[in-house]
């Protein structure tokens, strides 16, 4: 398939196309005229990238993933390791934003009780 295929059936764009291309994540077969041809595989791979970096995973430990899948060297206890710090990562995000999510929590509450003063003060003064 040329790239504008793989461009629809994958959702991604030329740009990210041909930077993942640039980075080594895909690497697309040359005709004689010099133009890119993406295989069914490259379309899968696509979809585990997408899937990888939806779960924090960084261009370059995906790039090491599909390294190791290629050449056919997963190491399966390196493999336990990155998702173990993986989800070490994901737990502190979410410790971390739960506390965002309570400080921003307390300054609704606080917003919404100096909205009700302020109510109240503009119904005094319109009624004196």
């Amino acid at each position: 398939m040329n790239i504008g295929e793989l461009e629809v059936r994958s959702g991604a764009s030329r740009h990210t196309l041909r930077y993942y291309e640039k980075i080594g994540l895909i690497a697309p077969l040359r005709r004689n005229n010099n133009y890119r041809v993406y295989t069914p595989q490259t379309l899968q791979d696509l979809g585990f990238i997408q899937r990888a970096q939806s779960m924090g995973f960084s261009l370059a430990e995906i790039g090491e993933i599909l390294d190791a899948q290629r050449n056919k060297s997963i190491d399966c206890a390196e493999g336990a390791k990155l998702i173990e710090k993986k989800m070490l990562e994901i737990r502190k995000k979410i410790t971390e934003l739960k506390s965002i999510y309570r400080y921003l929590d307390e300054e609704r509450a606080n917003l919404e009780a100096s909205a009700a003063k302020q109510l109240e003060l503009q119904r005094l003064n319109n009624a004196l």
